[in-house]
C-alpha cells in the first residue's frame, strides 16, 4: 500500500518547513476540450501547510488505510486548493482553531450536498428503477450545477460503496460545463473480505471558487444505494459554524 500519511507526503514534496512562505504561483488545469484553466495560488506560510497536514492526519487516523492513502496521494493537490481559496479569503489556513475568514477543511458529509432539490441527510438512497441518467452531485435545484462560493472549493478523489449488492456501474463528471469520459464503478467486482470497496477517480478533481460541477451515475439495477464520495471541502471558518450545512 502507498504512504498513508499526509504529513509524510508533504515532506516528500518539499512543502514541510518550519519558517518561510511559499510564493504566489499559477496553477494550470487542462480541460477535456484541451482548453487551459488558470488559477492563482496565494502566497502562504509553511506553518499553515503544516497545520493542514497535521489536522488531516488526525482526522483520518481511524479511517481505513485505503482512504488514508488516497488523501496522502493527493496531499499536494489539497495544498494547491487551499492556496487558491486563500487568494480571496487572504487570512491563511488555521484549521480547527480558525475564525472568520481563516480557512479550515472538512471531510465530505451528506448535509453538504443536495438530492432532488433538498439537502441530503444520508448517503443511503433507494433506487426504484435502473437508470443511466441520475445526478449524484448536483445543485440546490434538481439537475442544476453545484456552484462553489467565492471562498470555498471541493476536492473529489473517489467513491466508496458498502452495499452488499451495488447498484452502480459507472459515473460521469461535468466540470465547468465540460463533460469528462465515463469511468467505471466496478464495486460488484470487489472482494469485500480482502479489499475496501473504494474506486479512485482516474483524475482527481478540484472544483475551485466560483466553478461548477455535476456528477451523473448509472444505476444499472434497482436496490438500496450506499455510494459515498471521498474528498473534502476547504472553507472559511465562518462557513463551518452550522451543523446542518457546514
Amino acid at each position: 500500500m502507498d504512504n498513508t500519511s499526509v504529513v509524510d507526503a508533504l515532506k516528500a514534496a518539499n512543502l514541510w518547513k518550519d519558517t518561510g512562505r511559499v510564493p504566489e504561483q499559477l496553477l494550470i488545469t487542462v480541460l477535456p476540450s484541451g482548453e487551459r484553466s488558470q488559477h492563482k495560488m496565494a502566497e502562504i506560510n509553511y506553518t499553515d501547510i503544516q497545520t493542514l497536514g497535521i489536522e488531516l492526519d488526525v482526522a483520518l487516523k481511524f479511517e481505513n488505510p485505503y482512504i488514508q492513502s488516497l488523501f496522502a496521494k493527493n496531499a499536494v493537490g489539497i495544498v494547491n486548493a487551499m492556496r487558491a481559496v486563500n487568494v480571496d479569503s487572504a487570512s491563511g489556513f488555521k484549521g480547527s482553531v480558525g475564525a472568520g475568514r481563516q480557512l479550515d477543511f472538512i471531510l465530505f458529509r451528506p448535509e453538504q450536498f443536495f438530492l432532488g432539490g433538498a439537502i441530503r441527510m444520508t448517503w443511503q438512497r433507494l433506487i426504484a428503477n435502473a437508470s443511466a441518467d441520475v445526478y449524484f452531485i448536483e445543485g440546490s435545484t434538481s439537475g442544476s450545477n453545484l456552484t462553489m462560493g467565492d471562498n470555498e472549493c471541493m476536492c473529489l478523489f473517489g467513491f466508496a460503496d458498502w452495499a452488499e449488492s451495488p447498484c452502480t456501474s459507472a459515473y460521469q463528471m461535468e466540470y465547468l460545463s465540460q463533460t469528462y469520459n465515463i469511468q467505471n464503478l466496478g464495486f460488484a467486482l470487489t472482494d469485500y473480505e480482502l479489499f475496501y470497496p473504494l474506486i479512485e477517480c482516474a483524475e482527481p478533481l478540484t472544483v475551485f471558487p466560483k466553478e461548477t460541477i455535476r456528477v451523473k451515475v448509472c444505476y444499472n439495477v434497482a436496490g438500496t444505494d450506499y455510494l459515498t464520495p471521498i474528498g473534502l471541502w476547504i472553507k472559511m471558518s465562518s462557513d463551518l459554524r452550522s451543523l446542518g450545512s457546514g
